[in-house]
C-alpha cells in the first residue's frame, strides 16, 4: 500500500467513526481485499457504513469517478476464494472481516472503507480511552506514507491542554510521530509499517466529554480508574523506546567509526605494503632487452601482474624462432573434406632445428618444444598451425593439461625471481574479504532492521576497501626496476621513429626487440613504423648473412602473401588465435562431456515500541 489516509471521530456516545483510504499498487490480477478487525472491546460492535473505490494515476491522484460498491450477503466459501462476480462488498460478521470485491490488473486503486466501531471509545471512572491499531499487524503487505487524524469530542468552550486534559501516545515504528492539535484532534504520521508490524494510537481525554454514553457503556468500567495505569505503562514503554533509539544511534555511530577505522587501516596497509617502490632506473628510454637473464614469458607475467595469458606462449615461440631453435615457413597442404573432396589450405608450419633445439636449457623453452613437437607432433620435427587446432579437438583434455603444465613452468620461473611481494597479495585478500563482509553486513542490517542508515557508511566503505585492495599487490624492488626498463623499452619502440637518432638496421636486433613489442602489445604499431622508416629490414636478402637457419623475423608480425597471392595474417596473430580458440574449444568439449550445460507523559512527539493492546483491522489481497 503506497499511501494510507485515515480520518476518525470519537463521538460523544463512545463510538469511533473512521474513514480509511488505502492506495493499493496491484501487480498482477486481483479480485479482493479484506480488513479483519481483531481485539475489539468486549462491548464493541463493527458497523460498515459504505465501501467505495477509484482508480488513481502514478502520482496517486484519483482518475475518474468514485464507484460506490453495493453490499451483498456473505458466503462462507468466499473466505478462501471466489466472490460475487461483480464489484461489491460483504461483511463476514463472525470474523469481523470486511471484503471488497472487484477486478483489477496491474494498476493502482484507492479503496475507501467507512465504518463505525460502536463503543470503540472506552469510558472509565477518571478518563476515556481510545486504544486503536489503525494499521494492524495482520496486513500481509507493508503500508507507506501513513497519516491518521483522530478528532475528539471537545465540548464547546473547552480549551485543549496537551498533557493535561488530552494525552496521546503512539506505538509502532520508532520513526513515527504524533501531534496534539489545538482543535482537539491528534495527528499521527508514520513513513512505513512493514507487514507484521503495527501502528497504534492511544489517547486519553476527560470521560465527561462523552455526554451521550449508553447506560451499559457507562457502567462497564465505572468503578475502574485508568489514568495511573496507562501512565505507568507508557512510561515504561517510552523509556524502552528511548533506550532503543539510543542503542540505534550508538549502533549507527559505531558503524561509522568502524568504517573510518577500516579505511584508515586499509590506507595504512597500502602505504606500508601496497605502494609501489620507487625504481632506481628513471630514464625515459631503454635501447636494449630488459634483462637477458629473464625469459620473455616471465617478462610478460611481470608486465601483467602475474596474470596468465596465451600471449606468453606465442612470445615464447617467437623467442625460439629468433634464437634459431625453430623456423617458420608458409606452405600449402590438402585437407580432406566430406564426400571425398579435398581443399588446398595455405598455412604456416614450424620446424624444429635439432642442432639448436637440443641445446636449449631454459625450462620454459624446453617445455614449449616438448608440447609442440613431442605431444602435438608426436615426436616429429615439424607441424602445421592447423595441426595444433586439430589436436585440441581430438584430445581436448591432453591439450589443456599440456598448456596448464607449460603455464605452471612459467609460474615457477616467475616465482623463482621473487618479482612480487607476498605481503601485498596477502593483504589484498584481507581487504577484498573485508569489502565483501562490510557490503553484505550493511545490506543485511538494512533488510533485517529496516534501518538503511548504516548502509550509507558501509557501502562506500566496502567500495573503498575493494579499490584499495585492488592496488595492494606490488612488485619487489628488483621487479619494479625491471618494469621501469620494460616501460622505457616500450617508450623507445613506440617513439624511435620520431627521435633524432638513427635506428638499428640489424635484423637480429629487431627480431629480438619485436618479441618484447608483442609482449607489450605494440607489435603492429612498431611494424608499421619499421616498414616506413627502415624498409631495408624487409628486403629478401636482409637475413641471408645469418645463414640458412635464420627465419625472416617479420613473418611473425606482418601479413605475408601465400602461394596463390592471397594475403595471409601475421604468423603471431594466427598462432595466438589458433591456440586461444583451441583452448576454448577444448574447455567447451570437456565441460560438455561432464554435463555442465547452461540452464512518556502523553504530550505528543515520538512513538514507543510498546502497546499492541488496541483493536484494529488488518488483512490482505488476492
Amino acid at each position: 500500500m503506497t499511501k494510507v489516509d485515515i480520518t476518525a471521530q470519537a463521538e460523544t456516545d463512545g463510538s469511533l467513526h473512521a474513514v480509511e483510504q488505502r492506495t493499493f499498487d496491484f501487480n498482477g490480477d486481483f479480485t479482493a481485499v479484506w480488513w479483519t478487525f481483531e481485539g475489539l472491546p468486549s462491548n464493541a460492535e463493527l458497523k460498515v457504513n459504505s465501501v467505495r473505490m477509484a482508480r488513481v494515476d502514478g502520482d496517486g491522484n484519483v482518475v475518474g469517478e468514485w464507484e460506490t460498491l453495493p453490499g451483498v450477503p456473505f458466503v462462507l466459501d468466499w473466505r478462501d476464494a471466489g466472490g460475487p462476480g461483480t464489484d461489491a462488498y460483504s461483511v463476514d460478521a463472525p470474523k469481523n472481516t470486511v471484503y471488497a470485491f472487484f477486478d483489477v490488473s496491474d494498476e493502482k486503486a484507492v479503496i475507501e472503507l467507512d465504518y463505525t466501531v460502536v463503543n470503540g471509545v472506552q469510558a472509565y471512572k477518571d478518563v476515556a480511552e481510545v486504544n486503536w491499531k489503525y494499521v494492524s499487524d495482520q496486513w500481509e503487505e507493508s503500508s507507506a506514507d501513513i497519516t491518521m487524524t483522530l478528532a475528539l469530542p471537545v465540548p464547546q468552550g473547552v480549551a485543549v491542554e496537551p498533557g493535561e486534559n488530552v494525552r496521546a501516545w503512539g506505538h509502532g515504528p520508532l520513526d513515527g510521530s504524533l501531534a496534539i492539535n489545538s482543535d482537539g484532534s491528534v495527528t499521527y504520521t508514520v513513513p512505513k509499517v512493514n507487514a507484521g508490524q503495527y501502528a497504534e494510537a492511544r489517547v486519553l481525554f476527560p470521560v465527561a466529554w462523552l455526554t451521550n454514553l449508553s447506560p451499559d457503556a457507562a457502567k462497564l468500567h465505572a468503578d475502574e480508574t485508568r489514568l495511573d495505569k496507562v501512565l505507568a505503562e507508557e512510561e515504561d514503554w517510552a523509556d524502552q523506546a528511548n533506550r532503543n533509539r539510543m542503542q540505534s544511534l550508538a549502533f549507527v555511530i559505531g558503524c561509522g567509526v568502524l568504517c573510518v577505522l577500516l579505511i584508515a587501516w586499509a590506507l595504512w596497509s597500502y602505504f606500508r605494503y601496497g605502494k609501489e617502490h620507487a625504481p632506481s632506473f628513471t630514464d625515459e628510454y631503454w635501447r636494449d632487452v630488459p634483462d637477458p637473464r629473464v625469459h620473455p614469458a616471465v617478462i610478460g607475467r611481470l608486465w601483467r601482474w602475474d596474470r596468465e595469458s596465451q600471449d606468453d606462449f606465442t612470445a615464447t615461440l617467437m623467442h625460439l624462432s629468433h634464437s634459431g631453435a625453430i623456423r617458420i615457413d608458409r606452405g600449402t597442404y590438402q585437407d580432406q573434406k566430406s564426400f571425398g573432396r579435398t581443399e588446398t589450405v595455405e598455412d604456416y608450419y614450424l620446424t624444429r632445428v635439432p642442432a639448436v633445439a637440443d641445446a636449449v636449457e631454459n625450462p620454459i623453452d624446453r617445455q614449449a618444444l616438448d608440447l609442440l613437437f613431442g605431444t602435438i607432433a608426436a615426436g616429429g620435427d615439424s607441424l602445421w598451425f592447423g595441426t595444433i587446432q586439430q589436436y585440441g579437438k581430438d584430445h581436448p583434455e591432453k591439450f589443456l593439461d599440456a598448456m596448464k603444465s607449460w603455464q605452471g613452468i612459467v609460474s615457477a620461473e616467475t616465482n623463482r625471481w621473487d618479482f612480487f611481494e607476498v605481503k601485498g597479495k596477502r593483504y589484498q585478500g584481507y581487504l577484498v574479504t573485508l569489502a565483501i563482509l562490510v557490503g553484505v553486513a550493511g545490506l543485511g542490517i538494512g533488510l533485517l532492521t529496516d534501518n538503511f542508515i548504516p548502509l550509507i557508511f558501509m557501502l562506500p566503505t566496502a567500495i573503498a576497501l575493494g579499490v584499495i585492495g585492488n592496488y595492494m599487490p606490488r612488485r619487489s624492488v628488483e621487479g619494479n626496476n625491471l618494469v621501469a626498463k620494460c616501460k622505457a623499452l616500450r617508450n623507445w619502440l613506440r617513439d624511435f621513429s620520431s627521435l633524432d637518432e638513427r635506428p638499428p638496421t640489424d635484423v637480429k636486433v629487431w627480431g629480438e626487440f619485436m618479441v618484447y613489442a608483442y609482449v607489450f602489445g605494440i607489435a603492429k604499431q612498431v611494424m608499421s613504423e619499421l616498414q616506413t622508416h627502415v624498409p631495408e629490414l624487409f628486403e629478401p636478402a636482409a637475413g641471408t648473412a645469418y645463414g640458412y637457419g635464420y627465419v625472416p623475423w617479420w613473418f611473425w608480425y606482418a601479413p605475408t602473401h601465400g602461394a596463390g597471392g592471397a594475403v595471409m595474417p601475421a604468423a603471431g596473430d594466427l598462432l595466438h588465435t589458433a591456440v586461444s580458440n583451441t583452448v576454448s574449444t577444448a574447455q567447451a568439449a570437456i565441460s560438455g562431456a561432464s554435463g555442465n550445460f547452461s540452464s512518556g507523559g502523553g504530550f505528543g512527539g515520538g512513538f514507543s515500541g510498546g502497546g499492541g493492546g488496541g483493536f484494529g483491522g488488518g488483512g490482505g489481497a488476492r
